[in-house]
């Protein structure tokens, strides 16, 4: 390696401006060489220094009254001669030029992949935009274009370009589960290695499963769904039936409502395990592999014949597809209909004995199961992979030394009052904070349940020193209901409101159900305080004290900002405290 020492230094962009110029599209004459009726811009009306505009990294938007496309560019000039001589874009009536001179390839890279991403979720246009080459960089002073981005983003509210707030946008579930996202180096691997996959199969390879394993926050949902756009929009790929499967309903319906406005998807690219056996999803006795590809998000919630609500649907389901429906699971159904099924898999978060174990998974799919595609890198979580570690060394009778995640809070409140205060004052200021709780009370405001002769109807679930609270009253976009509803951010959600959902700040209460043995020194289970019928039957105390662990591992890795935490057991109350900072 060699350094070389220079003389000059690039300069930063320390009071640089921004200039936004909206101009028409207008035919094309003859003279360019191409039919009249491609658009393109009139250089005349362009307030830019026309050298700028043959030779310049700029970014443009291009509009209708509907729709809208972003790109960027060195030559605008001949960037719009292209798009005038494409079809797709002969709709477009407008284009908006952002130009600086401080501007240069990274920057404007950076500025086109957050537009892109932040107007997909602002809806005000719908995006016409492919999701190729969105990637996760870094450059030369980007704290500093950040910051220009933010005035950027402004202005373009006051062009009608836009009309919510960066913060407003960050925290809505359409920006969190869009098709925009930009990979890291982790998921762009992983992404390289599945397209290959399908272009063997294309190419007369015999397919095979995929497992994709990753941690809490590690955006196996997020690859899913970019996946999808990707394979959607590709020209080789695109006349594949391909669609995510989504086990976890209130997950499906999320998916469905953030992707039904992106172009080239629509909600019925979102399925659940019912529908690979559902003559209204087009299934047809006897027929196998109906799917191309099958993105099999949260794959360790899919069900084998035990502990579920309903047995009849399952056996319906599975007669059908023509397996045994005494010991298939619905990993056999996915095989069954998908000639190349990509399964998106965390074994630490199986959270009660209706969901396929490691062995059954294992057993199902051979020898993938065993060669995954790992994901490591935190998306989610501030604190990192280091806290994730952390937690599940904790809740698994480890006893890791003390520690604290810088630019991660994270607290342990001595009582409930302290805990319910923060709480109210952090959800003021940020939209995505909920309470979570694990399974220590019955849900009494359950407006289905039956009422005793003479009992009046529940005003509350859960009592904690005088606070009374409910449980969440819809398990579909809890979450989400909870940013424009206040009486729903107010109550206090279960692992299935919860789990594949990203919080602002988690405040998570520890029931009854889990407790510290003193004498042994171990997590212990109070089988009487677990509420959950289904999660708890036909399990040995051992077992279930797996699955309360995995609950309180979801619910402790879902704030993106921080964690707060309550213990109802004095003992274990004791005994993480000793792990988790203390409020004062």
């Amino acid at each position: 390696m060699r350094t070389i020492q220079t003389a000059a230094h690039p300069r930063g962009p320390l009071g640089a401006t921004i200039t936004i110029d909206r101009i028409p599209w207008v035919p094309k004459t003859k003279t360019s060489g191409r039919r009249t009726g491609h658009q393109a811009i009139n250089v005349a009306e362009v307030h830019i220094d026309e050298h700028r505009v043959r030779s310049w990294p700029m970014v443009y938007i291009l509009t209708n009254t509907e729709e809208a496309y972003v790109g960027q560019t060195t030559s605008v000039l001949s960037r719009m001669d292209q798009h005038g001589a494409n079809p797709e874009k002969h709709d477009f009536t407008h284009t908006n030029l952002i130009y600086s001179d401080a501007f240069n390839m990274s920057v404007i890279t950076d500025y086109e992949h957050r537009l892109i991403q932040l107007m997909n979720a602002d809806g005000l246009y719908r995006l016409t935009n492919k999701n190729e080459g969105l990637q996760d960089s870094d450059y030369y002073c980007k704290d500093e274009y950040d910051e220009m981005f933010q005035q950027l983003w402004k202005e373009l509210a006051d062009y009608n370009l836009v009309q919510h707030t960066i913060e407003q946008l960050e925290e809505s579930e359409v920006f969190k589960y869009s098709p925009y996202k930009r990979l890291n180096a982790e998921q762009e691997a992983a992404f390289s290695d599945i397209f290959a996959a399908v272009k063997s199969y294309i190419d007369g390879g015999k397919p095979a499963p995929i497992v994709v394993e990753g941690m809490p926050g590690t955006g196996k949902t997020v690859l899913a769904v970019f996946l999808l756009k990707a394979l959607k929009d590709s020209e080789k790929f695109g006349h594949l039936n391909v669609k995510i499967l989504e086990p976890m309903t209130a997950l499906k319906a999320t998916l469905q409502d953030s992707l039904k406005g992106v172009y080239g998807l629509s909600e019925d690219d979102i399925i659940g395990p019912s529908d690979l056996a559902s003559a209204k999803a087009g299934f047809v006795p006897g027929e196998k592999g109906r799917y191309d590809i099958l993105l099999v998000d949260e794959s360790h919630k899919l069900k084998g014949r035990r502990n579920i609500q309903n047995y009849a649907d399952f056996d319906r389901s599975s007669t059908a597809l023509g397996l045994d429906k005494m010991t298939c699971t619905q990993v056999d159904w996915v095989l069954n209909q998908a000639k190349l099924p990509i399964f998106f898999y965390d074994p630490l978060q199986s959270i009660g004995r209706s969901g396929v174990t490691a062995e059954e998974f294992t057993s199902s799919i051979g020898d993938a199961a065993n060669e995954p595609i790992h994901l490591e890198s935190q998306m989610r979580v501030k604190g990192g992979k280091d806290y994730l570690e952390y937690v599940q060394a904790i809740l698994h009778n480890g006893s890791p030394e003390s520690k604290t995640f810088p630019g991660y809070e994270l607290e342990i409140h001595q009582d409930f009052v302290s805990f319910y205060g923060s709480f109210q004052r952090t959800l003021s200021n940020n939209g995505l904070t909920r309470m979570v709780a694990g399974f220590s009370w019955e849900w009494l405001t359950n407006p289905k349940r039956k009422l005793k002769t003479g009992e009046t109807p529940a005003e509350y679930d859960i009592s904690i020193e005088g606070i009374n609270l409910r449980w969440n009253r819809k398990n579909t976009n809890w979450v989400g209901i909870g940013t424009k509803d206040p009486t729903a951010a107010q109550e206090v959600g279960c692992i299935h409101s919860i789990q594949g959902y990203d919080l602002s700040y988690a405040y998570v209460i520890f029931g009854n159900e889990l407790g510290y043995d003193r004498n042994t020194q171990t997590l212990k289970v109070n089988r009487d305080a677990y509420k959950d019928k289904n999660g708890k039957n036909a399990t040995e105390d051992a077992e279930l004290l797996t699955y309360i662990e995995n609950v309180y591992y979801v619910l402790l890795t879902r704030g993106i900002n921080g964690t707060h935490i309550y213990v109802c057991d004095p003992d274990l109350r004791e005994h993480l405290s000793h792990f988790f900072p203390q409020d004062h």
